[in-house]
Parts: C-alpha cells; sequence; structure tokens
C-alpha cells in the first residue's frame, strides 16, 4: 500500500543538469514522486516514476533495485528525477525501493522488493503482468535473490551484479566486517550460510527458467569482478535460463566511459521483451 506520494520538484538550476545528463525529454516528459509504502508492516521509502501522458495507458513496470550499503547507494531527489525519468521517458512505470531502515543486505529486505507487485496494482496505468526488474551492484544480488522467490519478472538486466560475496571478500577484505554486521540480524547467524544465502553461484539453479536475464559488467571493474558475471552467465545457461552477457572492454563499476551504449542495451532488452 502506498502511505505518501509526492512529486518530486526541483529548482531550475539542477533541472539545467538532469537536461544535460539525461536529455531535456526526460524533464518536461516525465513525473517522479517519492513515496512511501508498507512492506512486512515498516514504513519504506522509495520512488514511483512514469511518462506524464498516460491517461488510459496500461504500462509495463520495470523495478529498480539500487546498489550500496547503509547510506552509501541511497538514491536521492535529484539522482531519482534523472535516472527514474530517463527510464520512464522510454514508456515504462518505475518502481524504486530505498529498503527499510534495518536493512539485511539481501535478507528480509528482499521483500521491500517484493512488496512491490502487488503495489502496482493500486497504479491505475501499470500493467501488473509485464514486469521487468534492474539492478546494480548490490541491487544485482538483490534481483537474483527476487528471481528466486517469484515467476512475476518477465525479464531482467543486471549491471555490475554481485554474485559471489566469497569472492567480494577476497578483492576487499574491509567488506567482512560490513557482512558480519547485517547477518547479526539473521535467525540463523551462521556466516557461510548467510553468505551462500546472498551468493546467486550457490542458487543459479533456483531462479526461474522464464525469465530473460542480460548481464552488463565492465572489464575493468575493481569493485566486484568481471567473474561474477561470467560465472552468473554460465551457470544460467547450463540450468535453462535465456541468458546473455555483455563485457564492456575497459569499463568500471558504474560503466562511465559506456553511458549511451548501456544505455541502449538495457532499453532495447526491456523493450524486447516487455513490449514486443
Amino acid at each position: 500500500m502506498i502511505l505518501f506520494k509526492e512529486e518530486i520538484i526541483l529548482p531550475k538550476d539542477k533541472i539545467r543538469f538532469i537536461e544535460s545528463g539525461w536529455g531535456k525529454e526526460v524533464c518536461e516528459n516525465t513525473i517522479v514522486n517519492k513515496i512511501v509504502y508498507e512492506s512486512d508492516g515498516l514504513e519504506v521509502n522509495g520512488y514511483l516514476a512514469y511518462p506524464e501522458n498516460v491517461k488510459d495507458k496500461k504500462l509495463p513496470l520495470i523495478i529498480w533495485n539500487r546498489g550500496g550499503y547503509r547510506k552509501d547507494g541511497r538514491i536521492d531527489e535529484f539522482i531519482a528525477r534523472g535516472m527514474f525519468g530517463e527510464i520512464a521517458s522510454w514508456g515504462y512505470v518505475v518502481l524504486a525501493s530505498q529498503y527499510r531502515e534495518e536493512e539485511q543486505f539481501g535478507g528480509d529486505d528482499v521483500n521491500d522488493i517484493l512488496n512491490l507487485i502487488p503495489l502496482s496494482k493500486e497504479i491505475d496505468f501499470c500493467d501488473p503482468d509485464l514486469i521487468g526488474m534492474e539492478g546494480w551492484s548490490r541491487g544485482g544480488m538483490m534481483t537474483y535473490r527476487v528471481l528466486t522467490l517469484t515467476d512475476k519478472i518477465k525479464c531482467a538486466v543486471i549491471i555490475s551484479g554481485l554474485a559471489d560475496l566469497y569472492r567480494s571478500i577476497e578483492n576487499r577484505s574491509d567488506l567482512r566486517s560490513v557482512y558480519e554486521y547485517y547477518f547479526e540480524n539473521e535467525k540463523d547467524t551462521d556466516f557461510d550460510k548467510n553468505m551462500k544465502k546472498r551468493s546467486a553461484v550457490f542458487f543459479a539453479d533456483r531462479i526461474k527458467k522464464d525469465t530473460d536475464i542480460l548481464l552488463i559488467h565492465g572489464t575493468d571493474d575493481n569493485r566486484v569482478p568481471h567473474d561474477d558475471s561470467e560465472d552468473m552467465y554460465k551457470l544460467l545457461n547450463e540450468n535453462n535460463v535465456h541468458c546473455e552477457l555483455k563485457l564492456l572492454k575497459g569499463g568500471d563499476h558504474y560503466l562511465k566511459k559506456y553511458r549511451t551504449e548501456t544505455v541502449r542495451l538495457r532499453r532495447n532488452w526491456f523493450n524486447k521483451y516487455l513490449k514486443n
């Protein structure tokens, strides 16, 4: 249930930045709202975006899963206006969660994503039978988990997706303490069980077979190695999940120098599986 909704209105100088970064049509033709919605009895912050002139249309939905942990990775109003407005300008409704305050990095906070699915039925111009999903970094990990729990996601795009938490610790030893902090709130606090619960390389066989998945990863990603996506590409195909992998040579974690290419790949994938 949506408990609160308010349109994001930014000052003119920030609008100009959005127009230069995401395009003038994003500001002119889309609406982005910040929302508060109910998830497992909690009040969770998020965003809702859509084209301005929806009228009596029923548009496909893209659920967008953010990366990061703690305050790092939370989406502010400026980024939301540009990023979600851009996706809305492609002809989609967008729902995104900031996750609950006491997040568990892939534990019960996965429900904050799942609960957006029934919530979409409250939106008159949203088609709840046409749902795609996108996740970046930690959001990729969240997406993999969601895809084991529902068959309602027709297609997914995962960018720089975290799929092996053990490898991430090898790459950045400081992450072990981060994971231990989050796992303290699990019913079963066994470290290895919780690592495997969140590492898609251990549960790729449980991902729903009818979801078409695109993996995008930069070969110079120093935060989540591209090996994570290469491993998932192999495992998903072995388990008869249609999956494609796009490795972008020299691309960093955020694919900064591949912005145009990444937009094209994402948009084409969603259009192919949600509009055709």
